[in-house]
């Protein structure tokens, strides 16, 4: 009886392992941050955002040349000022101080937000068309090598550039590049 115990427990083992291997998750990765790199779109919106950063961090630059100067004529004119002078001037050297930190703080956010404005939808059109991939491909998973998070991959399951194409493709459907 222990024996035919035995090949009962065998056979359920050997039907749960071909079950799981019926079952396998096909896994597939993408590497996000190439795709960014080589996409076109993505580069263009980098371009903009690298021109607003430039052209906003001119502007600040400008403002704080403009404050230091000021400064320096203030400390070299403090010998000569009353101390009612000084403090009025002293004070409003704080305030434009405190106007160009305003300032930067202002351009920033409209930096994030032009960031999040033409990022965004690039990243749903990838986000979708991964996800195109994921179930036409039949995968269960799709990782993404730009998290560092994948320590060792066959080649063969980079979809990096199926991707690629895939969005090339839409653009030029769609009548972009």
């Amino acid at each position: 009886m222990s024996v035919s115990r035995l090949g009962i427990a065998i056979a359920m083992t050997l039907l749960a392992t071909a079950s799981l291997e019926a079952q396998a998750t096909r896994i597939g990765y993408i590497n996000t941050a190439e795709v960014l790199e080589l996409y076109q779109p993505a580069r263009d919106a980098v371009d903009l955002i690298q021109a607003d950063r430039d052209r906003w961090d001119m502007e600040i630059q400008q403002l704080q040349a403009q404050f230091q100067a000021d400064v320096q004529e203030f400390q070299q004119q403090m010998g000569t000022m009353t101390p009612e002078a000084r403090q009025i001037r002293d004070q409003e050297l704080q305030n434009r101080n405190l106007s160009i930190q305003q300032r930067d703080q202002e351009l920033n956010n409209q930096l994030q937000e032009r960031n999040r404005e033409l990022f965004q939808p690039i990243m749903d059109k990838v986000s979708a068309t991964i996800e195109e991939i994921r179930v036409e491909g039949g995968y269960g998973i799709i990782l993404d090598a730009a998290s560092q998070a994948i320590l060792a991959a066959d080649e063969s399951l980079n979809l990096t550039q199926e991707l690629l194409n895939r969005l090339e493709a839409k653009d030029a459907a769609e009548g972009n590049r």
